[in-house]
């Protein structure tokens, strides 16, 4: 099990997005994971309200998140109620979510399962954080477009706890539309596959299609081991997203980060590590400022 010791006595620990529910071989490494809940997540493994039970029966010392990241529309929202009032009763860690309509619902069902605000890229400075922190959200699933620096600002000017994403395949963006449909019917041509790789000069994404709408995500993966590192007496929950990553080597990626604050593995050296398996690889935007001032 990863975990750190953080300021006044709290613990950072490695938050892996579940790609199969075989349990056993991340926990040596971890006991927090986060799914989707069916029909109501854009991302990770989608499971039933059963299944999530199950799991929970099943390996009943882990840390559970599950994602409700879906935009919500009043056709979902009878179905919605009845889901969440069960999974209240299955004592989860948290519950992410996109829409704002599951912070009017936590209070007319009256749930107490912790809540995560995950707007994506939104999710970027401490007076929003303060503002859900104040409207009953425990925990900030930060964006993956600010920096290092931003991140131990928040830190030091919110209360809430934070969520941060160090190693998958970023998100850019979603849409309700089935783009890859509409695009394959209109050329006349035959949909293979739910996800395909597109190119834009020297920029890759990936663009995934199911139920929900579409989902686009860079092609490169996301090598945020060295901001880990700076970031383990900031963070609460380090993410690292298994999600379209071959299982074995995600392992090795658990192990390697493992190691960094386990074993105090140097952080450059574990950031080659991590590159030997993806050497395509980045750093995101943790080093790389986004806002800048415009000139007098």
């Amino acid at each position: 099990m990863v975990l750190l010791l953080l300021k006044e006595g709290k613990k950072m620990q490695v938050l892996v997005g579940l790609n199969n529910k075989e349990m056993s071989d991340y926990l040596n490494y971890t006991n927090s994971f986060i799914i989707g809940l069916k029909d109501f997540s854009i991302n990770y493994l989608q499971l039933e309200i059963e299944e999530i039970a199950a799991l929970i029966k099943d390996y009943p010392n882990i840390n559970l998140f599950v994602s409700v990241n879906a935009n919500i529309f009043n056709k979902d929202l009878k179905e919605l109620e009845d889901k969440l009032i069960k999974l209240d009763k299955l004592n989860l860690k948290g519950l992410f979510f996109y829409d704002i309509a599951l912070l009017s619902l936590k209070d007319k069902l009256n749930l107490k399962v912790p809540l995560v605000w995950a707007k994506e890229h939104m999710t970027t400075n401490y007076n929003t954080c303060n503002y859900y922190y104040n409207k009953g959200c425990n925990y900030v699933y930060l964006s993956s477009e600010i920096t290092e620096e931003e991140i131990k600002e928040i830190r030091e000017m919110s209360k809430i706890k934070l969520i941060s994403f160090f190693f998958g395949y970023p998100d850019v963006s979603f849409s309700k539309r089935y783009l890859l449909s509409n695009y394959f019917l209109y050329h006349g041509l035959n949909k293979d596959y739910d996800r395909y790789l597109i190119k834009n000069n020297n920029d890759e994404y990936f663009i995934k299609e199911n139920k929900l709408g579409t989902r686009i995500t860079h092609g490169k993966v996301l090598n945020g081991i060295r901001a880990f590192s700076n970031l383990k007496n900031t963070v609460d929950y380090a993410l690292l997203n298994e999600e379209d990553i071959p299982h074995d080597d995600f392992l090795k990626i658990l192990g390697i980060f493992h190691d960094v604050c386990v074993n105090s593995l140097d952080k450059d050296f574990a950031y080659q590590k991590v590159n030997e398996l993806f050497p395509d690889s980045d750093e995101g935007f943790f080093y790389k400022k986004t806002i800048y001032k415009v000139k007098e």
